[in-house]
């Protein structure tokens, strides 16, 4: 959504406070907002006949008005013009002509676009509530919980309701309201999403049962499926983006080979027509402080070149002893109209991050399982322990839109990442002592190289006295990652017990890597898409895809090197949604995704893909235009051919020496999500989220098992409610977070976190128009529980104690 709004300033100062952000924010007040009473009062119009979106932009500025409304929407439409003394709603009337859209106020100096009825010749004037708003895509400066349209799952601009999968979007509202700073704080946020961790800067995010083996940036997907993915990539840091999409199942028409579990798609902010300039201050627990800068607007006075940028700080301390973190973020994005229908975008980050004290390894426990009585704060980290991390992300797009609707999208991607580590680990405990640990020293250097390519098209099309939607689609990407390790040159000298840790003195490191070269892992993919929206009567569309995939690895590790590939691999989709009436829908799809295997059978050949199958059934509902969404779901999740070691056959491999496999064991995860999110009444915002989920093996020598430990319960709740009356300044709220039982195995042992619950409350007042404060204070019970567990030797870690943030807000 684009918010229009341009106060009666002139564009040369708009620029300068654009280019003046580094040096502080400015105070310049905004002109007085339009009163009711003066809807009807005439005013000077001089706008020329142009696209319908340009002429919005100018009739905004000459109204001193904001209109709302998706420029998508307008996308392709012109306007004949304005000359001339009119009252802003017969101005307003004249500018939409034969556009099909049509106007209502939201409040006093706010309107909003909707579409006309076909015999709507009225336009709807006065004050009216929120509800009555249109979501777009974009949903900055909404103030809402929920969109109004997505494509992450299909490419074709659908709602919520015309999606037939399971669809969480995490919203830049309630990012804010509940102090989100990091991907792990919108996971915890979305239905059905889990994460673990194995070290603070590493990540793993599950849903349906699977792991989450790619992250994607505006759609373009990114590979974090390496073990160490994440000790490379810096995505823990939302200030540069709008939301997040979250598609749970399988998501193989548009991001080709990986798990049947989600698609995350991080949706970068955009350059906006009008000036805004915005600013964070933050404070909170263990020395946590960050400030944010972020200026938007039009470059030049006739607003044909945009640009935004986004300066972001954060120096912290940790609950945990030894650890401390300084992230640095740059972010620019620019957008130039080359001509009415075509425009560019170019954008870039650059991200730095430090972590000091750092220990990928968390805690151990007993060798029966059992916890130690650690206190929160306990670190088995050296202080001379870090993980240093430079990322530097260069993408862009360009979109031309045709006069038949249809629009043409070239874009490309590009990551480059580079770490250091340098932290202890350890081995099995001593078995003279349970508490006594041998430890050596990992260095590690990491480098990661992704590129994306996408060409795609999407748009109406008529058939049988219909209209439907097409999108078609070619994508190619490259992964290069590499890392090599350094072990200290000799024994550690000193054995630690863990109940008593003290100090621990750095080791000289072996100039020789542990291996002669790096290890690489090289991933090539591409794919031809194609998908369409059939309306077969006014109630019931069909959705239909599919891609046709090319993958291959290349690997060296010490000298063997592997190599696999899947040619012209087929991934089907399908959908039906059927509109029970104006509110309510009823959805069934099939989705699927594959997975190339590493594994060698008896006859030396690489077992065929695993092949992740996504069934899913239910009922969407939307309200009041579209600002509150539920979803009821039933979902089966089949993950087919996995590998099974044939005992006593070691003849497989690049080396004719490995382990021989057979594709013999199936998981199957059956389960029911439960979704409401978006605004209940114009001042309550709310979303609720609950999965039941059971993954178990139903083929194979574990059959009857339990998949993986991963709990099968989440309940998530959020809230904000703006108080009335003299109270209308103030907004309170909070989240309810609740997770089941999960456990691990680790030789026979089990290892357990019983289940659950946390409390976070959140305030905020608006001082005036453009301050507010906010508190937020995390883990209010102040629950003791471990987040991530794992194994005997590590790798388990404590979640958050009881904290507090204050934000000073600034916006323009």
């Amino acid at each position: 959504m684009q918010i229009h709004f341009r106060p009666s300033r002139s564009g040369a100062l708009r620029r300068a406070i654009f280019l003046a952000t580094a040096f502080g924010c400015s105070s310049v007040p905004l002109a007085s907002p339009a009163l009711a009473s003066e809807q009807s009062a005439s005013v000077a119009f001089s706008i020329p006949g142009q696209s319908l979106d340009s002429a919005l932009t100018q009739f905004a500025d000459q109204a001193g008005l904001r209109i709302l409304f998706t420029s998508d929407d307008v996308a392709g439409l012109r306007s004949n013009g304005l000359d001339g003394q009119y009252p802003v709603s017969e101005a307003l009337s004249r500018l939409l002509e034969g556009s099909g859209y049509s106007f209502q106020f939201v409040d006093e100096r706010t309107l909003t676009l909707r579409k006309a009825a076909i015999d709507d010749g009225a336009v709807e004037l006065g004050a009216t509530t929120v509800s009555g708003a249109v979501l777009g895509s974009v949903t900055e400066g909404s103030r809402s919980y929920t969109t109004g349209s997505t494509n992450t799952a299909t490419k074709l601009p659908l709602s919520l309701r015309e999606t037939p999968q399971s669809v969480t979007v995490v919203t830049r509202q309630k990012m804010d309201d509940e102090n989100m700073q990091s991907l792990d704080d919108v996971a915890q946020s979305a239905t059905g999403i889990s994460y673990s961790k194995n070290g603070p800067e590493r990540s793993y995010y599950y849903s349906r049962g699977f792991e989450v083996s790619e992250i994607q940036f505006d759609g373009m997907p990114a590979n974090i499926a390496n073990a160490y993915s994440m000790d490379a990539l810096s995505i823990n840091n939302m200030a540069l983006y709008d939301r997040v999409e979250f598609v749970r199942g399988a998501n193989g028409l548009q991001q080709g080979a990986g798990n049947p579990s989600a698609a995350i798609n991080l949706v970068r902010k955009r350059p906006t027509r009008e000036f805004q300039l915005g600013g964070e201050l933050g404070a909170g627990s263990w020395d946590n402080y960050r400030t944010q800068v972020d200026v938007s607007g039009p470059l030049t006075e006739a607003g044909n070149v945009r640009g935004r940028t986004v300066v972001f700080y954060n120096n912290s301390k940790s609950f945990r002893d030894e650890a401390a973190k300084d992230n640095q973020l740059v972010y620019l994005i620019g957008e130039v109209d080359l001509t009415e229908r075509t425009v560019l975008t170019v954008g870039a980050t650059a991200q730095k991050d430090n972590n000091n004290g750092y220990s990928f390894m968390g805690l151990p426990t007993k060798v029966n399982g059992e916890f130690y009585d650690f206190s929160r704060s306990t670190s088995l980290a050296a202080d001379w322990g870090f993980l240093d991390k430079t990322n530097y992300n260069l993408f862009g797009d360009i979109t031309h839109s045709f006069d038949n609707d249809w629009k043409l999208t070239a874009a490309f991607n590009q990551i480059k990442a580079d770490a250091e580590l340098r932290s202890l680990f350890w081995f099995l405990r001593s078995t003279t002592d349970d508490n006594v640990f041998p430890m050596r020293i990992n260095r590690t250097s990491y480098t990661d190289r992704q590129s994306n390519v996408d060409l795609y098209a999407n748009g109406p099309f008529q058939l049988l006295g219909r209209e439907h939607q097409l999108m078609l689609g070619a994508s190619s990407r490259k992964d290069t990652f590499k890392w090599n390790v350094r072990n200290q040159a000799s024994n550690y000298p000193q054995q630690i017990d863990v109940t008593n840790p003290g100090a621990f003195p750095y080791p000289d490191i072996n100039p020789t890597p542990l291996f002669a070269s790096d290890v690489t892992d090289v991933t090539r993919e591409k794919g031809m898409v194609l998908a369409t929206r059939l309306s077969l009567t006014d109630q019931l569309s069909l959705i239909l895809g599919s891609r046709l995939s090319w993958y291959e690895y290349e690997g060296s590790r010490g000298g063997i090197d592997s190599h696999y590939k899947e040619d012209k691999r087929l991934v089907p989709y399908a959908g039906l949604v059927y509109d029970l009436n104006a509110n309510h829908s009823l959805y069934a799809s099939f989705t699927e995704i594959y997975k190339t295997q590493s594994a060698y059978g008896e006859n030396n050949a690489l077992l065929d893909p695993i092949v992740g199958e996504n069934y899913e059934v239910g009922l969407k509902s939307e309200y009041f235009d579209g600002r509150l969404n539920t979803s009821l779901a039933l979902f089966q999740v089949d993950q087919s051919h996995l590998p099974v070691a044939i005992d006593g056959v070691d003849t497989c491999g690049p080396m004719a020496d490995d382990t021989c496999f057979r594709a013999g064991e199936k998981v199957r995860n059956r389960g029911v999500e439960v979704e409401l999110s978006g605004a209940i009444t114009p001042n309550w915002n709310a979303t609720l989220g609950y999965t039941y989920n059971h993954p178990e093996f139903v083929a194979g020598p574990d059959k009857g098992d339990d998949y993986n430990g991963r709990p099968k319960e989440l309940l998530k709740v959020s809230t904000d409610y703006r108080l009335p009356g003299a109270l209308e300044a103030l907004r309170v709220g909070g989240s309810v977070y609740h997770q089941s039982r999960m456990t691990s195995e680790d030789r026979g042992q089990v290892i357990s976190q019983s289940a659950y619950t946390l409390l976070n409350l959140h305030a905020n007042y608006q001082v005036n128009r453009n301050v507010d404060v906010q508190l937020n204070l995390n883990n209010a019970l102040d629950k003791k529980y471990y987040q991530s567990i794992s194994n005997l030797n590590f790798t388990n870690s404590y979640g958050d104690p009881r904290n507090v943030g204050v934000t000073l807000r600034y916006q323009y």
